[in-house]
Order: structure tokens, then C-alpha cells, then sequence
């Protein structure tokens, strides 16, 4: 599957700046609350929850939320338009005093909360104000102790950018009221696949994970170890925990919950070169053409040994020339392309694909 392709073309670049962002937690976005014992599991009072946002302009990966060019964060809780200040159950912190800490169970009596992080941004280049928001969810579970339910959550983060995350983690507990169950239990993780149409234990659609270096690893445990390689754009992961403890009042039964990574990182683009230009004249002429690749601004696999350049041919109707690499090969391979008279007849258009 071509992860890009390209040709010669004009592009016209936009200067409009795009930021993009999100809210960090140092908990987990569900709380268990078991009414036996009126306890809070994480316990909010005891250990904080931290709420970090970050900033980013759209094709770099540095964040920016402490910058000088960011202006003003406030917080605020959904359905309010008061900004949340120092006081009672919150604190802020950090350079900007974009670090909210939530202090107290604020969840008590409701089924969740939401929280709005807005930046303002001023962009040094136009001068203008650019307004970014950002919000993070977190709910309520009421989990006696006759309840049992699986948690899955991602200590690290659930977002990939470029390459400056190559790995993430999901964690899975069976909780039972408001304490972790790790005895006589057995975890299996899968992934969501349309193509799967028969139940691998997980349901149809979904494809049962084995141990595989740099891609899955951790398949049968409660922390599921996710590379950017099996991420495309987006994955869901869902975790089966099923009790094993004959003494146990759910011996047998089984506990599910999901939990989904984005590939956030920038498209790569291709640009093509050519050392001879675009026209030859009277039937006479050569170039080399080069593809090269860029992402988030920087070029990438300079020396094309990390991915495979197939390259194409279009004659002057716009057909696809057949065998342009050899018999039974509509392509030839490589960064490069030699290309001669001989290959231009009137008109030729090459287009290039990376795997």
C-alpha cells in the first residue's frame, strides 16, 4: 500500500498557521466511586488530578504552550463561562498557569465533568490572535463491592505524532469496588479488524493479538505495549479479562472494556526534481528525476533505503505505458529516475509511488 505519491506540479503553500493540542492526565479519566465505603478511587483529595495541556503548530512537534508567543490560558468547566482561578477545589500552575490541579472529588453526585482548556495564541508572522480550544473528559463509576467491572486506560497518552512517540501503553484492571483484582485472572488483548469474520475469542471484528517486536507486545497482560507501526491513523484495542478463581463469585465470567490511539503525525509529502527541467526540445534532451520526501517540514529518507519508490509512466493521452520496468512490470524502482529522449514521445508524465 503506497504510503505516498507524487508528481511534478506546482504547489501553492498556504501561510494560514493551524494549531492543534491536548490535555495530559496523570489519572486516569474514570474514577470508581464504591458507595459501600464512600471511597474515590483514584482518590482526587488524596492524589491530585493534573490536567497538562499542549500546544502545538500543525506539522511540528515542539510544544509551545510555555512560548512567549502564547498570550493567555484559562480553564474552564463545561457549560460555564467563568475562568477558573486559584481557589476552593482548583490550583493553577506552570509558567502560563496552564497546569490545572484539581484537588477534591468534584465528581461526587455526577456522572461525569468535562474541563476547557482556550489558548490564545498571537501569531508573530500576521500579528493576529488565534484562539485554540481544548477539552478532556473525564466520568463517575459507582462500583460496590458486588460489582466488578475492567478499566482500560493509557497512562501515556493515547496520541502519536512523527516520530517523537514510538511506543504507548494501555493498562486493563478488573476492579472490584474500588480495588484492583490482579489474582487468578488472565488477560488477552485484541484489535479491532473489519476483515476478521470469524470470532477469535473476541467477537467478529476483531483480530487476536500475539507477541510481535515493534509492533504489539504485552498481548496477555494488563499493559498492553502499543507501537506507532499499528496505528494507522486510528486503532481500538479491547481487553477480555476473565476470572479464573473458582472460589470467586464471577468465576468464569469475562470483563471487556476498549480503548483507541490516534496517529496524529503529518502526511509525507512528495516532491519531485528534475535536473533537466520539464521540456525537451526537438526530440533532444535528458534528466534525473528525484523524489524527495518531506515531513512536517524536514526532508526524510534522504538516502532511500526506508521506503520503496515505484515509478509510473503516462504517455501523451494520459495512458498508462504497460511493462515501463520490464515484461510483466508497470513500474521501475528507486529514488531516482533516468529519463532520455527516447522516453518522451511529444508528452510523458511520470508519477512516482512510495511504499
Amino acid at each position: 500500500m503506497a504510503i505516498a505519491t507524487g508528481q511534478i506540479s506546482i504547489i501553492d503553500y498556504n501561510d494560514a498557521l493551524t494549531l492543534t493540542g491536548f490535555i495530559g492526565s496523570n489519572h486516569p479519566k474514570t474514577q470508581m466511586y464504591n458507595p459501600d465505603n464512600s471511597s474515590y478511587t483514584p482518590n482526587w483529595a488524596g492524589a491530585n488530578l493534573v490536567l497538562t495541556p499542549s500546544l502545538y503548530k500543525l506539522g511540528t512537534t515542539t510544544d509551545i504552550i510555555t512560548s512567549t508567543e502564547v498570550t493567555s490560558v484559562k480553564w474552564f468547566e463545561a457549560g460555564s463561562s467563568t475562568a477558573i482561578t486559584t481557589a476552593g477545589n482548583y490550583a493553577l500552575s506552570g509558567t502560563k498557569s496552564h497546569i490545572l490541579t484539581v484537588k477534591a472529588n468534584v465528581l461526587a453526585g455526577l456522572p461525569g465533568k468535562d474541563w476547557i482548556c482556550e489558548v490564545t495564541y498571537k501569531d508573530p508572522t500576521t500579528n493576529l490572535d488565534l484562539v485554540h480550544k481544548m477539552s478532556i473528559s473525564f466520568s463517575r463509576v459507582v462500583n460496590g463491592g458486588g460489582i466488578a467491572d475492567a478499566i482500560a486506560w493509557s497512562p501515556d497518552g493515547n496520541v502519536f505524532k512523527n516520530s517523537s512517540v514510538t511506543s504507548l501503553k494501555a493498562q486493563c484492571d478488573l476492579w472490584r469496588g474500588s480495588v484492583i483484582d490482579n489474582t487468578n485472572v488472565t488477560y488477552q488483548w485484541y484489535q479491532q479488524d473489519s476483515s476478521v469474520s470469524t470470532d477469535q475469542g473476541g467477537g467478529i471484528g476483531w483480530r487476536k493479538l500475539t507477541e510481535t517486536a515493534n509492533v504489539t507486545t504485552g498481548v496477555t497482560t494488563n499493559t498492553l505495549t502499543v507501537f506507532s507501526g499499528a496505528v494507522s491513523s486510528f486503532a481500538t484495542f479491547k481487553c477480555i479479562i476473565k476470572d479464573t478463581d473458582s472460589a470467586s463469585n464471577t468465576y468464569n465470567q469475562t470483563f471487556v472494556d476498549t480503548i483507541s490511539f490516534i496517529d496524529n503525525s503529518d502526511p509525507i509529502q512528495v516532491s519531485v526534481t528534475s535536473t533537466g527541467g520539464d521540456v525537451f526540445k526537438n526530440g533532444v534532451g535528458s534528466t534525473t528525476l528525484t523524489a524527495k520526501l518531506f515531513q512536517a517540514g524536514n526532508e526524510i529518507d534522504s538516502s532511500g533505503t526506508k521506503y520503496t519508490y515505484k515509478w509510473f509512466k503516462y504517455d501523451k493521452n494520459g495512458n498508462l505505458v504497460s511493462n515501463f520496468g520490464g515484461t510483466g512490470v508497470n513500474y521501475k524502482t528507486g529514488k531516482t529516475l533516468a529519463v532520455g529522449d527516447a522516453d518522451v514521445d511529444v508528452k510523458a508524465t511520470f508519477s512516482v509511488e512510495v511504499e
